[in-house]
């Protein structure tokens, strides 16, 4: 068990890496697309971060359904962009790395999916990031 969790913190470990390898050098020249699904998943990451704090420090908590928004980004700088989400990353992945086995399995009630587990919401998140950066993949042509 504990390896399974340790294979989805690697996951989401190596996305900005990843991330800045697709971009390359095209980061001051961002297209408007692309700059969208990095600050997605710069979003998802906080959204993501604020559930698994709830669900940890909460007894049965209740998870409503997440407003959908546009993602902010103001300026497509993209090297910017990009800090910002390793620093969402990073604030996501400190927070796993510190989670014990009991909390990987503590659970709430979402109200789209039902019961779910904190290493439900985790994977969830890691099949959203793969998916995103595959998106982010054909917008770049890499």
């Amino acid at each position: 068990m504990l390896d399974n969790y340790r294979d989805l913190i690697d996951e989401l470990l190596g996305a900005p890496t990843a991330l800045r390898g697709l971009v390359g050098n095209r980061a001051a020249a961002l297209p408007a697309e692309a700059a969208r699904l990095i600050a997605t998943l710069r979003d998802r990451d906080g959204a993501v971060l604020a559930r698994l704090q709830t669900m940890t420090r909460q007894r049965e908590p209740y998870l409503p359904v997440a407003a959908e928004t546009a993602p902010a980004t103001a300026s497509i700088d993209g090297e910017a962009l990009l800090g910002e989400f390793d620093t969402a990353r990073g604030e996501l992945v400190s927070l796993l790395m510190n989670l014990t086995l009991r909390d990987w399995e503590r659970t709430a009630i979402d109200a789209a999916r039902g019961e779910i587990t904190v290493a439900d919401e985790v994977e969830r998140h890691v099949e959203f990031d793969e998916e995103q950066r595959g998106l982010l993949e054909s917008v770049l042509g890499g």
